[in-house]
């Protein structure tokens, strides 16, 4: 039996149409609204309680105005830094034939997978006298320039090779057609990726921390814990968030303004680099061995030398605690943002738009930030949640609700509009259309986001310090607690235990994006 729908068939203003979307979908979306902006309000309330020449005072402090540069300067070092070396390693990857390419581009995306701090605290442990600016910068550098390669990489593989052929018979060299014909279709992408790790710089905690740099973060964990100021610690937390939200503005200012057109011929292609290409490999080479090697070497030889001594009750104790407060924040983030998500993708209007452009906020939001909120609110109106599990997973979600937000949204896009009305053809409401045919098709795109949300969780630091209830210990706050009296060697083991557990979801969630993607390309090639 087949079935046949006409447009007769179908109100148009069931489906697609802002003033069709069903009430608790509106409800939903505005509560999630309403609860991501509970850090914002206590910033903006905290910092005005002593009044405004108060909160002038303490952001024209010369201390605030140094803290200020230098956290400027780290988050465009770090930009600079990332832009250069992930748009290097893209184009190696992507334009020529070096040795070990496949496995080289297998490796591209597990820097993510090793927290900052890990890197910092391997490098301590070979030097504990790794301190200042410099450093910092570089560790960050490493830690973030898959931001740019990936995306660059990816847009590389899909320029127009007769673009590049033409290029090259009007007499360019190979350095002339990265400058007038690749350069122009990534540079949108490479840009957004490099502010994307001027972001992650201004939010770090554990690296400015551990090299004793003073950053907006370290200096608002130092005034709240030192001093228990909290008017001056959430002054200094809106000239962060402040910063953060420029460069968001800026990431997202420049999406989607330049899009590479591939056209109707072949894409890929290297380009011609003769013995040159082995000073690429060794390029390539030298930046993976500063990232994954020298820290997978401290790891595992300082696990090794403790081996004896860890206690294996309490690591797994650990490791338990971990992912189960990452799995309930992840799930916290995943619940608030489904009903955002459904709206933007199947009802668009303003109204969705602008819930959808506040929820990315939080992408601006540094773990300490909403750390010293949550404290200031748990402890005066939230009594029963203060100090446990629960308050930290929330925190969570509103630290990463934009990532599960992104997921939902973009699996929901994909899936025609056709399929709703169908259902609503025959009689479902719009919540049993949801659960029976959009959500179950949407769940693989669905789950990875909450995969996502579970690994960065694991690793997040400052919220975690400031929020977890008494003797409950993660693997971040373990790793930060050992190396802070500096037993380095006891930190190992946790350190090892987050970067294994994390680069497993992190491989996951990147293979399919690029190894398989380039092995079928190149299959197809052949």
């Amino acid at each position: 039996m087949t079935l046949k729908v006409s447009a007769k068939d179908v109100n148009p203003k069931q489906v697609g149409s802002f003033a069709a979307a069903p009430r608790f979908l509106k409800l939903l979306s505005v509560f999630t609204l309403t609860l991501v902006l509970i850090p914002l309000v206590y910033l903006a309330i905290r910092s005005s309680e002593n009044g405004w020449d108060s909160f002038v005072s303490i952001i024209l402090r010369p201390r605030s105005v140094q803290t200020l540069f230098t956290s400027l300067a780290l988050s465009l070092t770090v930009a600079i830094g990332a832009l250069l070396i992930g748009l290097g390693v893209a184009l190696i990857l992507g334009k020529t034939n070096i040795m070990l390419r496949r496995l080289l581009l297998v490796l591209m995306p597990l820097p993510l997978a090793i927290p900052s701090y890990v890197i910092a605290y391997s490098y301590l442990t070979i030097n504990p006298f790794l301190r200042g600016f410099w450093i910092s910068a570089i560790i960050l550098i490493l830690a973030t320039f898959p931001f740019v390669a990936i995306p660059t990489y990816a847009l590389i593989r899909k320029i127009n090779l007769n673009q590049e052929e033409v290029a090259r018979t009007l007499g360019l060299s190979p350095l002339g057609v990265l400058m007038k014909v690749i350069w122009p279709q990534v540079r949108v992408a490479s840009v957004a990726g490099a502010l994307l790790s001027a972001l992650y710089a201004l939010s770090d905690f554990g690296t400015v921390s551990l090299m004793r740099l003073d950053t907006f973060t370290r200096v608002i964990y130092t005034v709240y814990r030192a001093t228990f100021d909290r008017s001056g610690a959430a002054s200094l937390g809106i000239m962060l968030l402040a910063v953060s939200l420029f460069v968001v503005f800026l990431e997202r200012r420049g999406r989607g303004l330049v899009v590479p057109s591939s056209g109707q011929g072949r894409s890929g292609g290297v380009l011609a680099i003769g013995n040159y290409r082995h000073l690429a490999f060794l390029f390539v080479l030298s930046i993976y061995f500063a990232t994954l090697v020298i820290p997978g070497y401290v790891l595992i030889s300082r696990s090794i030398s403790v081996g004896n001594s860890i206690n294996i009750g309490n690591l797994i104790s650990v490791i338990s605690n971990t992912a189960l407060v990452a799995f309930l924040g992840a799930s916290v983030a995943l619940l608030l943002a489904i009903p955002v998500g459904i709206l933007s993708a199947r009802f668009k209007s303003r109204f969705a738009q602008v819930i959808e452009n506040s929820l990315l906020v939080t992408h601006a939001l540094p773990g300490v930030v909403v750390g010293l909120a949550l404290v200031a609110l748990g402890a005066r109106y939230l009594s029963g949640l203060y100090q446990t599990i629960y308050l930290l997973a929330f925190a969570y979600a509103l630290l990463f609700i934009a990532n599960s937000l992104g997921s939902v949204r973009s699996s929901l896009e994909k899936i025609p509009m056709r399929l709703d009305e169908v259902a609503r053809s025959l009689g479902q409401t719009y919540s049993q259309t949801l659960r029976r045919v959009i959500l179950p098709i949407a769940t693989p795109g669905i789950f990875a986001g909450w995969l996502l949300v579970f690994v960065t969780a694991m690793k997040e630091l400052p919220a975690t310090l400031m929020l977890k209830p008494t003797g409950f210990e993660t693997l971040s706050t373990s790793l930060w607690t050992a190396t802070s009296i500096s037993q380095y060697s006891q930190a190992a083991p946790f350190a090892l235990a987050l970067v294994l557990i994390a680069s497993i979801p992190s491989y996951l969630l990147n293979r399919p994006n690029l190894a398989e993607r380039e092995v079928m390309r190149e299959n197809k090639d052949l």
